[in-house]
């Protein structure tokens, strides 16, 4: 099941079921299912309002050895505010204060029920589904301490969606083909199998000490292939087309804007 969060042009947001190119709305019964066109709504990240975003850094072998980090022992965390995050579709903000925007394509798995100290055997039993993420980042913020908050948490840099797909469809994320591309070239590629903390045992090491309530998200972590370890150092500018592809959910597509002047 493909379920979305939107918001139709009267400016009513609501859930529904995807259904090839029409949403139904989750809220009425049977007999009273509202139907919408995909087009003739604005789709929004499908996470909590007011959700925990519990971001995985260096989860890929090959993305932290880019970057010079050590193999982490255990998953390096950081967290990302509701604010920093768009829909598919909606443009995503290059910050007027950096020449270092950068893109970062992820799987992410959204919480379905409370979840405190969860064994990694039942992990699955507290996720709604997964969707594609982009953990965009600013560059030179994120390098001023050893902490990445200040490179993760600008507006509406960062992207979620299209929908969610509930584990039924895509299993329990162990194995989601992930590509992120930019202006239709492939930057990154890889695959969950290969992530070092899988989503089961994040579940279990998030819920240990915080709990974690429906629409709650943990993007586990971008694949090799950033632009700031090119050579030269390749980054995004306005006009630039984002698409983070994961095989059996969809792709998120977003497009850079300037920011406006302060």
């Amino acid at each position: 099941m493909r379920i979305a969060r939107f918001r139709t042009d009267e400016g009513v947001e609501a859930n529904g079921v995807v259904d090839g190119d029409d949403v139904v709305e989750l809220s009425g019964g049977p007999f009273t299912a509202i139907r919408h066109r995909l087009g003739d709504i604005t789709l929004l990240p499908p996470i909590g309002t007011h959700a925990k975003i519990i971001c995985v850094g260096f989860n890929y072998a090959p993305h932290a050895r880019e970057t010079g980090a050590e193999l982490p022992t255990k998953p390096t965390l950081f967290t990302r505010f509701p604010d920093s995050v768009v829909g598919h579709g909606a443009p995503i903000l290059h910050p007027a204060d950096s020449d270092g925007f950068d893109w970062e394509g992820e799987v992410a798995v959204v919480i379905g029920r409370p979840a405190r100290r969860v064994p990694p055997h039942r992990a699955l039993d507290y996720v709604t589904g997964f969707t594609c993420f982009a953990d965009n980042s600013v560059r030179e913020w994120q390098q001023h301490s050893t902490q990445a908050t200040a490179g993760k948490n600008w507006p509406a840099t960062g992207s979620c969606g299209p929908w969610l797909v509930t584990p039924d469809e895509v299993g329990d994320g162990s194995d989601l083909k992930i590509r992120t591309l930019v202006n239709g070239t492939v930057v990154q590629e890889d695959t969950t199998a290969n992530l070092t903390f899988p989503v089961a045992e994040l579940i279990a090491y998030v819920s240990t000490f915080t709990p974690l309530s429906p629409g709650d998200v943990i993007a586990t972590g971008t694949p090799a292939g950033i632009g700031h370890r090119k050579s030269p150092p390749h980054y995004l500018a306005a006009g630039d087309i984002v698409e983070v592809e994961v095989t059996g959910i969809g792709t998120l597509r977003n497009q850079v804007v300037e920011e406006p002047a302060p």
